[in-house]
């Protein structure tokens, strides 16, 4: 008897079109990490009260102060975040301040950090978007370049006295990526003298 109550319950179950719809639902898409930062970092070039209001428009709510992470030499800090059930979203606003000889460079930056991505895909897509080399400086991989209006002119090395002479210009770009356990940071720079 219990045999046949299991079949019978079986056989309603997978009849039920409502449980086949539910089950064939997919979940949300993951964030695209590289489309947030051009609608949000880029877009807002380099205005903070403006990455605020894009994110917000993009779904993302302010999260308190002690929410945000701490990076060295950071101030003005804001953080934002969006959360579903593929992944957790955070959007950092802020700007760092380097001492380089005698000059101070500023950076505003606005990154946006994913948990959980595919990090080596991520890497690949913004190699092939930004379609030059990345360089290594202060320990990390960045793509430097000068905006012009003829398009990005890249930086293939990055001294300090060219970090300078490139943040003095006030055109100066850069982006970096960086894996944080599941996750990718991908961080957008506009480095200017103080």
């Amino acid at each position: 008897m219990r045999g046949f109550r299991g079949l019978v319950t079986a056989a309603l179950l997978a009849a039920s079109p409502f449980l086949v719809a539910a089950q064939a639902a997919p979940g949300p898409a993951p964030t695209d990490v590289i489309a947030t930062l051009n609608t949000v970092c880029v877009a807002a070039g380099g205005d903070p009260a403006r990455a605020a209001a894009l994110a917000a428009e993009a779904g993302y709510s302010p999260v308190p102060e002690t929410m945000v992470p701490r990076m060295r030499n950071a101030t003005e800090r804001a953080g934002f975040m969006r959360s579903n059930a593929t992944d957790i979203t955070f959007v950092m606003t802020g700007r760092m301040t380097r001492r380089v000889g005698r000059d101070t460079v500023v950076l505003d930056f606005c990154g946006v950090s994913a948990r959980p991505t595919d990090h080596r895909a991520l890497d690949s897509t913004l190699r092939r978007m930004m379609n030059f080399a990345p360089i290594r400086a202060a320990g990390l991989e960045a793509y430097a370049w000068l905006q012009t209006p003829e398009g990005r002119a890249p930086s293939r090395s990055l001294s300090d006295a060219q970090f300078v002479a490139m943040a003095a210009t006030g055109q100066m770009r850069l982006v970096a990526l960086d894996r944080s356990g599941p996750g990718s940071t991908l961080i957008y720079f506009r480095p200017h003298l103080d």
